[in-house]
């Protein structure tokens, strides 16, 4: 996934939208790189890595990521094809499941950490400054997403 070296990041005369879809992007590029040999895509790896953690509902899952239910149907179902992943009862209610992780799927989220924090770690280097700030001013940016996205919807 090789994006155009003559579009980049601010060289759309000020239309912040555009260039934070450039970086999205670019992100992509970046998880593409850190994934590689894993089979997995970069959303689905969001998912292994949200239940690396521990199991939980779909719709946990789904508000941890920021997904659509649909969208997230679609990679637990990859997961599932694969083996790597299972719903069990939740036992606090009975009407829904708990997706958690096998053995397998451990395994390939621990291939997946390998490449990702290393790119992670390469990229954090390349920040013009502290990856906590970058992330403080993120929250910031997905906050004033959320108000404009509630102010027109």
């Amino acid at each position: 996934m090789a994006i155009s070296p003559t579009r980049q990041v601010g060289a759309s005369d000020g239309n912040v939208l555009l260039d934070l879809f450039v970086l999205q992007q670019r992100i992509g590029e970046l998880m593409e790189v850190a994934l590689a040999g894993t089979g997995v895509r970069p959303a689905e790896y969001a998912v292994y890595s949200q239940l690396g953690i521990a199991a939980m509902t779909p719709r946990e899952l789904g508000a941890r990521l920021g997904v659509t239910p649909s969208t997230l149907t679609g990679h637990l179902a990859a997961l599932e094809r694969r083996g790597h992943a299972r719903r069990t009862p939740n036992p606090d209610d009975g009407r829904s499941a708990l997706i958690e992780l096998t053995e397998e799927g451990r395994t390939t989220l621990a291939a997946g950490r390998l490449g990702f924090r290393t790119v992670l770690r390469a990229f954090e280097l390349e920040l013009p400054t502290a990856a906590a700030a970058v992330r403080d001013l993120l929250r910031e940016l997905d906050a004033a997403a959320e108000r404009t996205v509630a102010a027109y919807s």
